[in-house]
């Protein structure tokens, strides 16, 4: 038996019965509502368990794999046209290693969700870039104030130590602006959902 709600063809239904009753969503929004409700929690988490902020999210890592593997193939490109490595050369390559691992550290820390962390170590790593700044100078000015000679087989030396003191200074400073701009990046994207 059919019920009187229910119409068998659309045609023969009224330009009331055509209109959708206040208190039942569209179908596009209970299907929005029903993955949400499946991916926003573990399966089988109930109560306390499912709204516990540390739990991974599907929509979360789903959002945080491909953010991070769109970092590796920019990495990947500057490593192929031979630009990655140039930091690690020389003086420089212990201080931009710090500067990498607190990128790495920092990475975890957005996988984690802890996205104060993930500010502090974004704000600290620019300074540990800026103290690469001041060891390059350092370098560079220190090998130019022993330079009083006019023989250029003297000269020669003091110019390759400043060079390297200047590759020390703005190699460490593009790094750490970079690590610092990659986790502005994932801050804003993935903590302004989830932070």
């Amino acid at each position: 038996m059919v019920s009187p709600t229910v119409r068998l063809f659309p045609q023969d239904r009224s330009a009331a019965d055509r209109q959708p009753e206040a208190n039942q969503p569209p179908a596009v929004a209970t299907l929005m509502s029903r993955l949400q409700h499946e991916f926003a929690t573990p399966a089988g988490a109930t109560g306390k368990l499912a709204t516990q902020p540390g739990m991974p999210q599907i929509a979360f890592l789903s959002r945080a794999v491909v953010l991070q593997a769109i970092g590796a193939a920019m990495v990947a490109g500057l490593w192929i046209a031979g630009l990655a490595g140039k930091p690690f050369e020389g003086n420089n390559g212990p201080l931009c290693w710090i500067i990498i691992g607190m990128g790495v550290l920092g990475i975890g820390c957005v996988f984690m969700q802890r996205w104060n962390d993930v500010q502090w170590l974004a704000t600290h790593v620019v300074r540990i870039g800026l103290l690469g700044t001041v060891v390059g100078l350092i370098i560079a000015f220190s090998a130019a104030a022993q330079g009083g000679s006019t023989n250029p087989d003297e000269i020669k030396p003091m110019i390759a130590a400043v060079v390297s003191g200047m590759y020390v200074s703005l190699y460490a400073t593009l790094l750490g602006i970079g690590t610092n701009l990659w986790l502005k990046i994932n801050l804003r994207l993935l903590g302004g959902f989830y932070g």
